[in-house]
């Protein structure tokens, strides 16, 4: 049996010893043993009536707490959630309504400014037929004030005529005269 035993190879100088002749050598002392047994159980029942049972039950308090503590964690973790989910939702909203609100204050702007162009476009034409009817009533003042020029000049120019027998170069020279005298006159006012 020796022979199927190996030491390793640092200890080779080492006689070898088989295992099973080491136990043989053993001499048991059956009185040691059951007396260390004995007292081994006297422990085991001392240690579980005064220790294993305190200590159980701190093992047991402490995985209520533990216990709790998850469940208490996974509680808050669903509040949390529930809260994230109803943030999201009032955030939504809040972008939804800022959108409308956009929405409607360019809408506003909108009609605004379409109100102010119709109304600039009314007070342009407005501006355009009274200026039209002030060239008219204008116009219509020239007219008049140069029929009476005309027919002031043409009576006069009669008389002239009349006061005078003219050949044809006197009465050019007399109507330039007379109307470069009224050209004056009118200028002067």
């Amino acid at each position: 049996m020796a022979a199927d035993f190996k030491m390793p190879e640092g200890r080779r100088d080492a006689p070898m010893v088989s295992p099973l002749e080491v136990l043989g050598q053993m001499k048991w002392q059956w009185q040691w043993i059951l007396s260390q047994a004995v007292a081994f159980l006297i422990l085991y029942w001392l240690l579980r009536k005064f220790a294993f049972a305190p200590i159980q039950n701190i093992l047991r308090e402490r995985e209520e707490r533990v216990r709790q503590a998850i469940e208490e964690a996974e509680r808050q973790r669903a509040e949390m959630e529930q809260l994230r989910a109803e943030y999201e939702r009032h955030l939504a909203h809040i972008e939804e309504e800022a959108r409308a609100r956009l929405q409607e204050a360019m809408q506003q702007a909108y009609q605004a400014r379409d109100a102010l162009l119709t109304e600039a476009r009314e007070q342009a034409e407005r501006i355009l037929q009274r200026t039209q009817e002030q060239i008219a009533l204008e116009r219509e003042k020239l007219m008049a004030e140069l029929r009476d020029f005309v027919a002031d000049l043409a009576v006069r120019i009669a008389e002239k005529v009349i006061e005078r027998n003219l050949d044809r170069a006197a009465h050019h020279e007399l109507i330039n005269d007379i109307l470069e005298k009224e050209l004056r006159k009118r200028t002067t006012h």
